[in-house]
This record gives structure tokens, sequence and C-alpha cells, in this order.
């Protein structure tokens, strides 16, 4: 790129809620501001879109679910060649998996002097059988080639991509989410609208309703909790395809009065304000940002030692961390807070302290990126 020049970046993003949605936009309309052309490729509500809009941020709408049927694929592929040479930028800066397959396959198969950047929020592989893995593992390894510089949110993830992947240690950056400078939040207005007496302790999550949150781990966790302190509710926050099961798991174990669904929020603080416990209960993570979101909430946090939640977690100092997919330990650290609610606050305080510590800012974070683009783009 021509020295003096406006960086032109299209950023591309599939899919995605909660934590990886708000670090978009957060970073797209922060770039924008460093003086960049940004060109956001996304499949967002139009509600987002419109926000974005109003930014000055220009928006191409381009949906990149089942990409993976043959015809629909082509497609797709032809089409984001046709966006990418219209649209000439000097960096494409993929955001997770689809969007990273995607966005830089097409790039290269465009035939323009492209560079590309990749920011991965979670485990590539995870999930997928051992044939998708292998060829996961072995287009990231090509891919990886031809990319510049890769994104990692956590140090765990940088570690995957070098250890497991093969990717130079070089190419691999590590830049946090940021913590979100919310208002204070008011828990009174959510606790009155699903009548939550005062007495009564709510155990909070905030999770994408998708198989790899653990979201039926915890249901199963939590029938044991509401046996032994019924003055207690579970209120799950989020949406995604796995709420019809879920709720009819909460039924099936015979605590879907004592738990509510309040699927997607816009006003996320109230309900950490709400929480006297927060719990994580993923099996795989990057980093998860409402970790983060309910460190600067000062709740004591119980969550699975997996991926990136140790960076800022350390079992028995500012939380309690359990392994995935553990029913009872889930539902004894759950207890522990119950039970000792001074353990609860103390816990709770260190995160906070932790937190304010360590944690950037939105600006830190786009500043950290926006070096980064500039440098791959040498």
């Amino acid at each position: 790129m021509e020295e003096g020049c406006i960086m032109k970046i299209m950023e591309i993003i599939g899919e995605a809620e909660g934590g990886m949605k708000g670090h978009y936009i957060s970073l797209v309309k922060g770039l924008k501001a460093e003086g960049a052309k940004v060109i956001t490729l996304c499949n967002f509500p139009k509600d987002d879109i419109r926000k974005l809009e109003a930014a000055g941020i220009q928006v191409k709408s381009f949906p990149f679910s089942r990409i993976i049927r043959p015809f629909l694929f082509l497609w797709k592929l032809m089409s984001l060649i046709y966006l990418i040479r219209m649209s000439d930028p000097h960096i494409i800066h993929c955001h997770g998996y689809k969007a990273g397959f995607l966005g830089r396959m097409a790039g290269w198969l465009s035939g323009m002097p492209i560079t590309f950047v990749y920011t991965v929020h979670n485990f590539v592989t995870y999930g997928r059988g051992k044939i998708a893995s292998w060829y996961i593992r072995l287009f990231e390894q090509w891919m990886g080639k031809k990319t510049q510089s890769i994104i990692c949110v956590s140090k765990a993830l940088k570690t995957s991509l070098n250890e497991d992947i093969g990717i130079p240690e070089g190419k691999l950056h590590v830049i946090y989410n940021a913590v979100p400078n919310w208002p204070p939040g008011d828990g009174k207005p959510i606790r009155e609208k699903y009548k939550i007496g005062d007495k009564e302790r709510v155990i909070g999550t905030v999770a994408r309703l998708i198989p790899s949150k653990g979201i039926h781990v915890l249901l199963t966790a939590m029938s044991g909790v509401l046996f032994k302190y019924p003055n207690t509710k579970l209120l799950i926050v989020g949406s995604g395809p796995e709420e019809n099961h879920l709720k009819k798991l909460s039924e099936s174990l015979g605590i879907a009065r004592q738990t509510v669904f309040a699927a997607k929020v816009s006003n996320v603080q109230d309900y950490y304000a709400a929480f006297d416990i927060f719990v994580l209960p993923t099996l795989s993570e990057g980093l998860g940002i409402t970790i983060l979101e309910a460190m600067t909430y000062e709740l004591p946090i119980v969550a699975t030692s997996v991926g990136g939640i140790p960076e800022w977690l350390t079992h028995e100092k500012n939380a309690i961390l359990v392994p995935p997919n553990n029913v009872f330990a889930i539902r004894t650290a759950l207890q522990s807070y119950l039970e000792n609610a001074e353990l609860a606050e103390k816990h709770g305080r260190q995160a906070k302290q932790d937190i304010l510590a360590r944690g950037i800012s939105e600006e830190e974070m786009v500043k950290q990126t926006w070096l980064v683009l500039k440098e791959a783009a040498l």
C-alpha cells in the first residue's frame, strides 16, 4: 500500500451473536475513527446494520449460512469474489471460521494484491469430526502462509494455532476483548419482571444457546442445587437453536418453574445487576467476553477451566473453576457460594480489582488492532 493513502479495510464476519458481534461493531467504528475507510460484510439484523450505516460505515449484507453445500458454496464464493473486486480493499480482515475460510479464499482467488488478517475467536476444530478437523488443519496451514497476521483473543488460542495447526508464532498476536464501559445496571426491574423475591438468590448466565456453551450441563447441575436451595432462581440470558430443547430439558428435570429463559436482551447490564452469582459452563471458549463483563459487576463466578478463561480467573482467588462437562463440580461450586456469602463477596471483589487492573478499553483494543493492520499492510 502506498504511503499516505487512506487504508481501505473490508471487515468480514459470518453469523455472530453476543461478544463476537459486540467486538466487531466496536472495532469497525473505531477503525473508521482512526481514519480507515471501512467496508463491512456481515449478516446482521436490520437494526444493527442501520446503526453501522448511521456511523458512516459502508455495509454490504452477505449470508454465510450453509456454505458447506456445494452449489451454495460456489455461488457464495463467486459472489464474494465479485464484491471484493468491486470494493478493491487493501486489507481483508476476517472474523471467525466461516468468514475466515470463505473470505480469505475469495480474496486469494480474486487475483488482487490484498493483505489478509484473520481474528480467531474460538478453537477452529472444536466439535468437528476427525475428517473435518483434518481438512480444517490442512486449509489453515495452507491459507496461513498467505495470511500476514492472525489475531487471537486469548493466549490459549495462540498456543493452539501454533502447536496444533503449525502457524508460525511470528504471525500470531494476542489482543484481548475489550471490557465494556457500561453505566451501572439496575437489577430491580429485572427481578420485578420475573417475580423474583428480595430473599431469592439468582444464579445467572449470559450465553448463546448452542451445545458448546454447556447450558444443558448447567440445567442438570441446577436440579441438585434447587433441591437443596429451593429459594433460588436460574436466569438464562441468550437465544439460539438449542432454546426449545433446553426448555424441554428444564421441564423434564422438574426445574422449569425456577428457570427463566430471558432470550436476547438489549439491556444486559441490568441482568448482570440482578444476578447474585454468575456461571459459565462452556465446553470450549476462546475467551468468553461474558467472563469479563461479570468481573466488572463484581460477581462471584463459577466457570469451566477451558480456553482463555484461566488467563483471567484463578481458582479460589477470584472465582471457582471447574472441569468442563462436570455436573457434580458445577453443582458443588454453586452450592459453595450459596452457603458462604463471605467467600462469594471476597471472590467478586477480587474479580473486580483484577479486571480494573488488567482489562483493556475499547479504545485500546482498536488501537492494538489498528497497529497490527498497519504493520501487516507494509
